[in-house]
Parts: C-alpha cells; structure tokens; sequence
C-alpha cells in the first residue's frame, strides 16, 4: 500500500492533521471547561500534555508534507519491454458497439 515515500507521507499528513485537530480540542477543553473531562487529577499536566501531543502531530505534519514536496510528480515506474509485457488485444475489435445490436 505505502511503497513509496510520496504515499507514506500523504497518509502520515492525514493522521497528523486529525491529532492536531483532536488535541487541540482536548487542549482548549481543558483550558476553558475542565469540569467536563472527569478523571484527571492535576488539570495543568493534562494541558500541558495535550499541547505537547499536539506539537509533535505538527511537527510529524510539517515533515510529511516535506515529504510530499520532495517527491516527483512527475515519476512514472519503468517499464522495461523485454520482461514480455504487452497490453491484452482480447476484445478490442468489439469495443465501443453495443451487444444488444
């Protein structure tokens, strides 16, 4: 699925995006109304938890979007003609008519 760095950082950019976007909610939670997230004992480390966890999606997203920048778009896979790699003329003398005629 990921076999190249191009893929990998598309899909790394994606999941970053996502965690800077739920830790951001769950930082300004905690900022604002602490009430609402029940279990935490010291609500300053859990802030200062999620604004880290937040720091470190970014910066996994600015390095896939390095990523993403430095691959070609341009890049096609080689095809070498002598491994007998042909395209199938199966069925081409009927494509584009109906069947039904």
């Amino acid at each position: 699925m990921c076999s190249d760095i191009g893929t990998t950082s598309r899909v790394c950019a994606a999941y970053s995006f996502t965690g800077i976007l739920f830790t951001l909610f769950v930082g300004v939670l905690l900022s604002t109304q602490p009430e609402f997230i029940t279990g935490i004992e010291d609500v300053g480390e859990a802030k200062s938890n999620a604004f880290g966890a937040m720091g470190m999606f970014i910066a996994t997203f600015v390095l896939s979007v390095v990523g993403i920048l430095r691959t070609n778009p341009n890049e096609k896979e080689d095809i070498d003609p002598s491994d007998g790699y042909q395209l199938s003329s199966v069925g081409q003398s009927e494509y584009g008519s109906s069947r039904y005629d």
